[in-house]
């Protein structure tokens, strides 16, 4: 292995690019410090007059386009780059439909008032639609521009962008893509957030454009070894060849001007984000982490902060947490299913462990012929005793039943001895952040699970309130939603489906993240975060069953 990664490092030094003469950008790039951020209300008439796609020309030639954080939180960057008889579209947006995001009409807008001005036609320029990796945030707007007349969409998987770009070598080969006769941009192959994830260097602007691996907030690795092979190649492809970087741009800002304080996942409301601009030195550190946590080996790696970004690798590539410590007594909500004997166990985090987490898993009850029939009423919860265990054996998989009290409601009634068989894997494991310096969200935000879908039109869903910061309020509500009050871009037969995932999370606009706000009675509209098709649903409150402060 030592040795493969050696031949690695030794290819991405080798690997040569000259622009042509003349072609660098002489001036120096001025890139905005502020951008639509969202709104703390998107539901709001102030929110919903905003434009949905930022825009903005770094010259005639280039143009820099973000996507409203109220239509989806992700707020992708785009950029759009102009030859003579080229145009090349770097990512299409996180959203599927031209009536919510009409990111291709925005484009073709841009498109037609360049030709105005260099009395061109529209028919004398071709659109070339590429991405920076193969994730929906990116993909999403590609429909829009399929069939379209003198448009190209690239495919999104490792062939069609080696075959495209004319990769021979697909990690280790830098490619020439040409938009005329200066302007010359080189493709980096940089797989690791994902593996068909590219870096283009533009010799006009001298602007290296990173996509999601490598911008203002969370760099999320999916395979550890590929991404230190990339940032590595990525680092020595700028420095050997001495070319000029006048700034390395991103496609998501995730963190605040406060150095390493983050936003939350999902945040539809940033107004004190931190530039997009991040500079050569900030990559070096990157490197460096990188580097520093591959020599220390696999049981050494973890989440790095540094001032403008975070180093997040997926659990799949960090070590397990150690087995048998931080044993303590943990608590547990049972909220039961339709299906008999399975129940929704939710874990309470008790604000003092060392390691805390809330956590969402599906168990079955081996022997409930203990229980009444009144297990499968909707307007009750369960709890088990007070159990010793280490919270990390249970996380890892160690533990897949045990024995407990069964009790109804909270610890009120006792009704007997029980099993409890848990169905990995876990559905949430969220690590509650204690910084006190932790930036909030803003509105209400609950994860939601499937209780019944037995008839079509009533979609019986349990929201569990999101925790994320110590202290915060633990709460269950039972909801229906019935499709027919949803707006969504999704296909009618698919929407049902989309409801019914587990682990959904939702954001209330217009009800702070508090607990005098929290979701009680009456009816109220939830947007649905994280998704393609900017689905917004009225739900009917039924029941708050669960809450603790």
């Amino acid at each position: 292995m030592q040795f493969f990664f050696l031949f690695i490092t030794i290819v991405g030094i080798n690997a040569r690019f000259d622009c042509p003469n003349n072609s660098l950008f002489n001036r120096s790039i001025k890139i905005p410090t502020n951008w639509l951020h969202g709104s703390i209300n998107c539901f709001s008439k102030d929110a919903q007059q905003q434009p949905d796609l930022d825009i903005y020309p770094i010259d005639n030639d280039t143009f820099i386009l973000r996507e409203n954080k109220c239509i989806n939180y992700e707020a992708p960057f785009m950029y759009l780059l102009f030859g003579n008889n080229t145009v090349l579209l770097i990512d299409s947006g996180a959203t599927v439909s031209s009536t919510s995001f009409p990111i291709q009409q925005h484009v073709e807008n841009i498109i037609l008032q360049w030709c105005i001005k260099q009395k061109k036609q529209r028919k004398d320029i071709k659109l070339i639609v590429a991405h920076t990796h193969n994730h929906d945030d990116h993909t999403a707007g590609d429909k829009q521009f399929q069939s379209k007349p003198f448009t190209i969409v690239v495919g999104t998987t490792v062939d069609d962008v080696s075959r495209f770009f004319r990769l021979k070598n697909w990690p280790h080969s830098i490619s020439r893509y040409k938009l005329s006769n200066q302007r010359h941009l080189a493709i980096i192959p940089i797989p690791g957030h994902e593996k068909s994830s590219i870096a283009f260097y533009d010799c006009i602007t001298g602007l290296l454009l990173t996509g999601d691996s490598f911008y203002p907030g969370r760099l999320y690795i999916s395979n550890f070894t590929a991404n230190v092979q990339s940032i590595l190649r990525l680092t020595n492809f700028i420095k050997s060849n001495h070319l000029n970087l006048t700034g390395i741009l991103g496609t998501h800002i995730e963190i605040t001007k406060t150095n390493q304080i983050d936003y939350p996942i999902g945040s539809t409301y940033q107004p004190n984000e931190r530039e997009l601009n991040m500079s050569l030195e900030q990559l070096e550190q990157l490197n460096y982490e990188l580097q520093y946590q591959w020599k220390n080996g696999f049981h050494k790696r973890h989440r790095a902060y540094y001032d403008a970004f975070i180093i997040d690798p997926k659990p799949s590539e960090l070590p397990l947490l150690p087995a048998n410590k931080y044993i303590s007594n943990h608590k547990f909500i049972l909220i039961p299913l339709d299906r008999l004997d399975y129940v929704w166990i939710s874990y309470k985090p008790m604000f003092h462990t060392l390691i805390d987490y809330q956590l969402v898993f599906l168990a079955r009850i081996s022997n409930s012929t203990l229980l009444s029939t009144s297990l499968t009423k909707r307007n009750k919860y369960w709890t088990i005793e007070s159990y010793q265990l280490s919270l990390n054996n249970l996380i890892n998989g160690n533990i897949s039943s045990f024995q407990t009290k069964l009790y109804i409601d909270d610890n009120k009634k006792y009704l007997g001895n029980i099993t409890m068989n848990i169905n990995p894997p876990f559905l949430t494991i969220t690590q509650l952040n204690s910084s006190s310096n932790t930036e909030l969200y803003q509105p209400l935000r609950y994860i939601s699970y499937l209780l019944s879908n037995s008839i079509k039109s009533q979609i019986h869903l349990y929201l569990l309130h999101q925790i994320r910061i110590s202290t915060d309020f633990d709460a269950i509500v039972h909801v229906i939603i019935n499709p027919m009050n949803c707006t969504s871009d999704i296909e009618e037969n698919k929407l049902n489906d989309l409801l019914e995932q587990n682990a959904n999370e939702w954001a209330f606009p217009g009800f702070n993240n508090d607990v005098y706000n929290r979701l009680i009675s009456g009816n109220i509209r939830g947007q649905l975060l994280g998704d393609i098709y900017s689905t917004i649903c009225t739900m009917e409150i039924i029941q708050e069953i669960h809450c603790i402060i």
